[in-house]
Order: C-alpha cells, then structure tokens, then sequence
C-alpha cells in the first residue's frame, strides 16, 4: 500500500513538471481566493499559479512584461488596452452567462420607441426621451455617443460651460423632455444648479424635482416604465429587460417597436431585433500576449476555473469565483476562433464610440507632480480615467528647476497635492487654495501626528529622545516636521526664543534623516545641519556600488522620506524614532508591505510616545498622539475661470467615486510599483469637495495662522488657554493674557 501511494505521488509529480505553466494574474482581492481556487482537485493535473497585480492596470503590465500569462478584463479594461497594448496583448475567450452562452453579446443596448410618434432617426429631435441614468451605458453613453456620431445631436461649444454641462445643453436642445435621473456631476450643489437651469431633463421622472439615482423611472425597467406611462416617446433599454417587460403587457406591445440605427422601426416580436442594436456590452474575457506560444494550455486552464466555478445547480457557487474571475453567475467559456487585437474587439460591439465619443474640444486638467514616480503614476491615472469616460482630460507636468506651487501659480499647471504645512506656504507665498480635501475614513478631512518607537527601545518619554536619533517625512512638513518642532518646544525641550529650528533639532538628536534638510529652500543661508541628513540615503537602498543620487532629497528619490520613508528609516536605518502618521505602521506591518524591509514586521514590534509622558499601543493613536492635523489637499489658483475650477473639481471628484479603496481597475489611493503616497496619501480613503469661503475662514483662527507664527518666528503670543477636551485632544478658549511662542502653537494639540 506503501509503495502504490508512492508511486501515484510520483506520477502526479512528474504530471505537473511536464505540464506548462500558465499564470494568472489578479488584483490583491482576489490573490487569496486565487490561492485557494489552485488547491482544490479540479487543477490538481495543471500547472497553475496565481500571479499577485496590484490592480488591472498592473496586471496588464505583468503579462505584457512575461511575468504573467493572462488575466480577465471588462470592456473597459479592454479599451485600456487599446489604448496602451493594443499590438501586445489579444483577447482570446470571454466568459459567458451559461444560459446565454450562444449570445455574442453581454447585452444589447436598444432604443424601444411609440410607434406613432418615431417612424426614423430623424423623428427622435423634439421627441420625449427616458433614459437608465446620467453616465450608465445603455441609458446614457450608447446614445448619445451614436446620436452624436450620426450627426442627430450638435454640440453648442463654447468656453462658459463644463464638459458635462456641454453635454446636457447638446441634449438639451435635442429632446423636449426627458427623464435623465441620478447625479450629473458629484458636487451636490452644481447637480442641483444644472437640474434647475435644464429641467426639462428631469421633466419625465417619478420625481422630477429630485431627479435622483433612484427615481421610479430610473433603471432598465424604469425607462420603459417612463415610456409606457409617462407618455414619452422614447426609452433606452437593454433587450433582454424589453422583452420581459412587454411579456406581461402584451395588450399594449404592438404600440411600441425597436428603433434601429438604420432608421428602420422593428415590431418587438420581428425575429430581426437582435439586429437592431445601438451598441452591445463585451461579456468579461481573457487577455494573453499576442505573441504566446502557449494558448492551449492557457485556454485549458481558464476552462477549467469558470466550469470549477459554476458547479451543478445543486452545489454552491465557488467563493472564489468572483475575486477570481469578476463574474456573480454560473458562466461558460467561449473560445475566440481567432485572437483578437482590443481595437477590433471593440469595434465588433461598436462599444469604442461610447468611450471615444466625439465632442467639445476639451482643456485637460495639468497636474503638477515633483517626483518621476509620480509622474509615472499621474500617466497612468490619465489613461485609466480616459477609460472610465471620466472627463476632461488628465495631463501631467513636472516644474523645471522649481516646485509645483510655483508652477501653478505661473500658470503652467492647474493643480497640485499638498500637506497641511505646504498649503499654508501655497496661500502665504502665491495666494494659492485648496479645492478638494482628502479624507480618512471615519477622521474625515483630518489625521494623527504620531511618534514611534520600537517596543523594546527604553524611550518612553519626549524626554528620552534626547542624544538619539530621528526619522523625519521631510523638512517642512507637518506631522514629519512642523508637529515634532511644536511638540518638542511645548515640552520645553527645545528653547523657547531661539527661532534656529533646524539648528535645534540638530542639537537635540544625535542624528536624524529630515529629507530636503539642506535644500536651499529650506536652508537659504546653508547653516543647517549636516547631522539631519546623516540617515538618509538617496537611492542606495539595497547598498548598490555606483553614485548615490538623491540623498537626503524631499522628493521619493529618498528612500527614508515621506511617511514610509520614516518608517523605514526606524526600521532599516538605524533611527529610535519615527514621526509619521498613525496609519503608516499598520501599512507597512503584518503583511501589508510585501517588500523585503518590510516582510516580516508585526505592529506588535512597535509603540507610541504620548504627547505628556509614557506610550501607548500603535492602536491607541486617538488618545496617544502629537497633534491632529489637516488633511492632505489639492491646491488650485483661485484666478482660474470658475468654469476650470468646476471641470477641476468635477474631475477629482469623479475619480474618487470611480476608484475608491477595495476596487481592482487602479489605485489611486494606494502604492505605485512599491513607492508610497505618491499624488494623494495611500491611507486616504476619498476626495472631499472643499468651498473657497470655508478655507478663508480657516485661515482667521486655527491651524494656518499657528503656522504662521511658526513660520515667521513671531513671538509675542496669541490670546487663549488651553483646557482638555474628549479623548485627551485638547481644545481652545480665548482669555485677554499673553504667552511665548510655543503656547502660540501649542493649539496643534488641540484637535
């Protein structure tokens, strides 16, 4: 018995060395579920392996790259590919409902008209329209796209308007009445402006003074709904949702008909409908390397995981089925007689017009970034927005010689991202302002300031930092700089009247890394010490021989900068101290850094100094911390055209709905090929709309005018009183009397 289990282990062993090897790669939520999905018996006799993306956009660049073999995509990832791939990659299978497996199309969009009223194209200018939704495919994107390219519908262009408000006037004009319901754009307060100024949009809603997402005639079914009882003339629908819904009011079918781009109007029983489509929806599919040379064994392998998932009806659907493979029902494999290019697979659906749309020539937003890191990753936002029709376009720029807020202030960029410190610097040195906020979960536009220390060091007070050696973000900034500088002086550890920061915290640690330290911005007169950049190290991160470039830059050519960078300065560089924020430890820790400094920490390793005295759990940040601080935020010359400003907040604001945390298209929130908070932080979890009269008035009492006093080394004291508040942050009540400067700043600690 011995022996025949021997020689069965043996034998699928030697299965598995000659059986090819196809990876497949996926995006983090579904690299667990992809391990699992491997070990179960259905793959036992392939070579399977899961390939670990950080998102499709990765992914796409592992298969181009041979690091992986395939990977499943949606008709927008497809036009991604397009756009960056198209002579690189083929899609070779698509992953078909079971039900509907003969179908050639995930769903076909079309146009259901009144009979008596539509007999053409033509007739549909002046008709009563409903539609799904603004911005949703069948009901939005396909006609307006093909109305446009058929010359039925005419832009008004001109320079007073968005590109959406563009759009709805184009409509606008077109139809009489429509239903168009859900948010035109995602600032609340510009939907409700539009909606007033183009009713008639509305007119045809359930609740046409609302006009929500969720207006009875909202949706496949809503639409037809709108036509049938709300006596329009038009409604735009998928088929399969059509003819479900005139199944059970066959008394009134015969009314109604299919309008095809041709001009011709099909009854909904012609055996010709399926040929009357605007635009089809591509089912899910696979994309391979044009050039691979094993398709058989890929096309075998992602055979057999959608059968796997779509056991008979009796079992369970797999867990992993949609992590995996995006798909909720049980579905089938087709297998594309050919490979084909993601140009002509979209031109099969007619589904590139509803991306490629034609329109008012449109001014791209230019986003300023300092760093190449961030430019790569600013480059790919723009092409992964393109696909997502967010609009107008994204356009990277970096300063020549300068730094991004004076770059947009001279005009050569729009916008850029800012801590709190330089957003201060932005409104003081160039009358710069913020448009949008990030925002931390449940903190809201705000984060912690904190101090780490490894759990076995025997600092346990602000006190024991004394002769040791810190990890800073970078000069300048807040919870790196600016907090540390005000909590050291608060605690009398610093002396109070003597304005040499930079002198100060050299003095009082034996060493630090303080990234951009001797950059002449920052040290104009070169009288900085030479003692803040000794832990840095540039670029020298794996002690490679050659030159050392970038050491002790603020920009992430420095390893040890940026809220990471800190991190890893405490944790590889030899520092006792890290002041960084209170995400970035549970970031960087317990797996969630896979690079190799960071592989093997736990949170346990490490702890917090207070802000009075003693430490605390890394968890305890809300009772245990130096200062809670604004957020991060996106910087805007206020001079622009509030027609800019708003294609400006439209667009940010667009992107973070599309892309927030836990989506697999792209990271706009996350790390970029290993480097950390590049454009926004990676612990953000949304940009918020931010009103210019709300940041003017923050400028009179709090953070900004601290920073002030700060920055211009002011001494005479601003009138209040500091008194505990919830959770041991501290709050602020004004009294006639007068302190030093660090009681001026001390309402850092107060939120």
């Amino acid at each position: 018995m011995h022996i025949t289990s021997l020689c069965v282990a043996v034998a699928f062993t030697l299965g598995l060395v000659h059986a090819e090897l196809v990876r497949v790669c996926v995006p983090e939520r579904g690299f667990g579920p992809c391990q699992e999905m491997i070990t179960e018996r259905a793959f036992s006799d392939l070579n399977l392996q899961c390939v670990l993306g950080p998102d499709k956009y990765g992914c796409m660049e592992k298969v181009v790259a041979k690091e992986a073999d395939t990977m499943t995509v949606t008709g927008e990832d497809v036009y991604l590919a397009r756009e960056l791939y198209d002579l690189d990659l083929r899609l070779v299978a698509e992953m078909r409902v079971k039900e509907r497996a003969s179908e050639p199309w995930r769903y076909q969009a079309v146009a259901v008209v009144r009979r008596n009223t539509i007999r053409s194209v033509a007739d549909l200018n002046g008709a009563k329209s409903c539609h799904t939704g603004y911005a949703r495919n069948t009901g939005w994107n396909i006609p307006f796209s093909h109305l446009l390219e058929m010359g039925q519908i005419q832009m008004q262009c001109d320079t007073s308007a968005t590109v959406v408000e563009h759009d709805i006037k184009a409509v606008n004009a077109y139809f009489s009445q429509a239903c168009i319901p859900g948010p035109w754009v995602p600032d609340n307060d510009t939907d409700s402006l539009l909606k007033r100024r183009y009713k008639n949009m509305c007119a045809l809603c359930g609740q046409p003074d609302v006009c929500g997402r969720d207006d009875p005639h909202a949706g496949y079914q809503g639409s037809l709904t709108c036509l049938v009882d709300g006596g329009a003339d038009v409604a735009w629908s998928k088929l399969s949702v059509v003819e479900e819904f005139f199944r059970g009011r066959s008394e009134v079918a015969s009314e109604y008909g299919l309008l095809c781009p041709d001009g011709r109007v099909l009854e909904l029983s012609s055996a010709s409908v399926k040929q009357c489509r605007w635009a089809s929806r591509p089912w899910n599919g696979w994309l391979v390397r044009s050039a691979n040379e094993n398709n058989k064994a890929i096309i075998t392998a992602i055979t057999r995981m959608v059968d796997a998932a779509a056991p008979p009806l009796e079992e369970n659907q797999r867990s992993w089925s949609n992590p995996v493979l995006g798909v909720w029902s049980p579905s089938a494999i087709h297998v594309r007689p050919q490979p084909v290019s993601p140009r002509d697979y979209l031109k099969e659906h007619k589904y590139d017009t509803t991306i490629d749309r034609l329109g008012c020539t449109e001014v791209p937003v230019k986003l300023c970034v300092e760093s190449k890191f961030s430019l790569e990753k600013c480059q790919a936002l723009g092409q992964v927005f393109k696909s997502r029709r967010i609009r107008p376009g994204l356009v990277c720029v970096t300063p020549d010689g300068g730094n991004c807020l004076s770059m947009v202030a001279s005009g050569g960029a729009h916008i850029t991202t800012a801590d709190g410190g330089d957003v201060y610097h932005a409104y003081r040195d160039h009358q710069l302002m913020p448009i949008v906020s990030e925002r931390y979960g449940l903190l809201d536009a705000s984060y912690f300031a904190v101090a780490v220390v490894h759990i076995k060091s025997n600092i346990s007070s602000l006190s024991d930092l004394r002769g040791k050696k810190s990890c800073h973000t970078g000069i300048g900034r807040t919870a790196g700089w600016k907090i540390p500088v005000v909590t050291l002086l608060k605690a009398g550890l610093l002396k109070e009247g003597d304005c040499d920061f930079a002198a100060q915290i050299g003095n009082f640690f034996s060493s630090s890394c303080v990234p951009g330290a001797k950059d002449p911005k920052y040290d104009p007169k070169g009288t900085n010490p030479e003692s803040l950049c000794d832990l840095c190290i540039g670029n020298n991160v794996n002690g490679a021989p050659g030159p050392v470039q970038g050491k002790c830059d603020r920009r992430p050519i420095e390893a040890f900068s940026g809220y990471t960078g800190a991190f890893r300065c405490l944790v590889q560089g030899g520092g006792d101290v890290a002041f960084i924020k209170q995400t970035t430890v549970g970031e960087n820790t317990n797996g969630n850094n896979n690079m190799s400094w960071a592989a093997n920490l736990r949170s346990t390793d490490f702890k917090l100094l207070c802000r009075n005295t003693g430490a605390a759990d890394v968890v305890d940040y809300n009772t245990c911390n130096l200062a809670r601080v604004p957020a991060h935020k996106v910087i805007i010359d206020p001079k622009l055209s509030a027609v800019m400003k708003e294609e400006v907040r439209i667009l940010l604001l667009r992107a973070s709905d599309e892309f927030p945390p836990g989506q697999d298209v792209f990271k706009m929130f996350g790390t970029f090929k290993g480097k950390q908070d590049l454009i926004f932080k990676d612990s953000a979890t949304a940009l918020v709309n931010i009103r210019m009269d709300t940041f003017h008035k923050s400028l009179n009492d709090s953070y900004y005018e601290t920073l002030q006093k700060l920055d211009e080394c002011k001494l005479e004291s601003i009138p209040l009183r500091l008194t505990d508040g919830n959770n041991g942050a501290m709050t602020l009540s004004f009294v006639p009397t007068y302190m030093m400067l660090c009681a001026a700043l001390a309402w850092l600690l107060a939120h």
